[in-house]
């Protein structure tokens, strides 16, 4: 920017010197003194002008400088919202995932206690059936030794029987 001031400055001078040349030679008379004025006043406008446009250009940069920083920063955030979200549906999808393990874990350690109940009872079963048998198979021989009881009882009568109709018939 301290090279646009120096130009401007310069053209200044330059201008000024163009004036007096030219105001000289129309004083004198001398056309080529006047030309060479015009033609100073000329290079100095043109050299003002031309530090004008770098001035604008050098602005014309810093806003575009400015404008491109801005997108690279909007493109930064973009990105950081998309570490972010990709990080919090990772997350996510880890709880999940634990929740879902937790779940079947529990379901697993509830269908090993079913079966364990069920196995404990139809144990039970088992043991209620083998005592009913044994009460039925203990109940049948008590039957049994009753009535081998009063069969034998019963042919002690029939010989009783017998043996009086004998002594009869005799």
């Amino acid at each position: 920017m301290a090279e646009t001031e120096k130009a401007a400055a310069s053209g200044l001078v330059d201008k000024l010197i163009g004036k007096a040349k030219h105001a000289a030679g129309a004083a004198l008379g001398n056309e080529d003194l006047k030309q060479e004025g015009r033609l100073h006043e000329a290079k100095a406008e043109a050299v003002v002008e031309a530090a004008k446009a770098q001035a604008s250009a050098e602005r014309t940069e810093e806003q575009a400088e400015v404008v491109a920083r801005k997108q690279e920063i909007e493109v930064e955030r973009q990105a950081l919202a998309a570490e972010e979200a990709a990080e919090a549906d990772k997350l996510k999808i880890e709880r999940r995932e634990a929740a879902d393990k937790t779940r079947v874990d529990n379901e697993a350690t509830a269908k090993r206690a079913a079966i364990e109940r069920q196995e404990h009872s139809e144990e039970r079963i088992i043991d209620l059936n083998e005592a009913d048998a044994k009460r039925d198979r203990q109940a049948a021989e008590a039957s049994a030794v009753r009535v081998e009881q009063d069969a034998a009882e019963a042919r002690r009568a029939a010989e009783a029987l017998d043996a009086a109709a004998d002594k009869t018939t005799n």
